[in-house]
């Protein structure tokens, strides 16, 4: 049975514009079927960890406290600043990896930003020491498992965490300037 043998030509034109909407309907459905499995696949393999039990918080403190303090003695020789360094949040996670921010010294010596740290092997790597998706990619773990809080501050990059960016920020909220600057923090 060929396609002529379907109807008049006037049939056929009136089928097609049908056909092709099935097609993409279809389409569109199994696109949106493999997205929500490949979000459920992600979510359940990058899920946020619990937070730690009073008696887990006490038991890893002093363990985190000790890498914290080689990790501090690290970051401030290789920031080499005359100040004590300007902290934001940092933390342990349960690896016992150190994760946070500090405001470190740009290329003309000024401080620069609140930029992101983590630690391999006790040593700070920071964004410009490591491929950006690895980087990235170790952030995202480290952001994910906050288990023991070792410094308050701020959680968010930039020039606005900063303590002279605090001074010199400011929110909009409807078109009008709100003073308070609100950050998010790990605490």
């Amino acid at each position: 049975m060929a396609l002529r043998d379907f109807g008049t030509p006037s049939t056929k034109r009136a089928l097609t514009p049908r056909v092709i909407s099935a097609v993409t309907v279809v389409g569109l459905l199994g696109a949106l079927a493999f997205t929500a499995k490949d979000l459920v696949r992600f979510e359940r393999a990058n899920a946020i960890k619990s937070p730690p039990s009073l008696i887990e918080a006490v038991q890893a403190r002093p363990r985190a406290e000790a890498e914290w303090r080689i990790v501090r003695d690290r970051l401030e020789t290789r920031l080499d600043q005359g100040a004590p360094l300007e902290l934001g949040a940092v933390w342990s996670t349960r690896d016992g990896q150190i994760c946070g921010l500090v405001n470190g010294r740009g290329s003309f010596g000024g401080l620069a930003s609140m930029v992101r740290f983590y630690t391999v092997d006790r040593q700070p790597v920071f964004h410009r020491d490591a491929d950006h998706v690895a980087f990235q990619r170790a952030w995202f773990e480290c952001r994910r498992d906050a288990y023991v809080t070792l410094h308050s501050g701020s959680a968010e990059p930039g020039y606005c965490s900063s303590a002279q960016g605090r001074r010199h920020c400011y929110d909009m909220v409807n078109g009008v300037r709100r003073e308070t600057r609100k950050t998010i923090s790990i605490d």
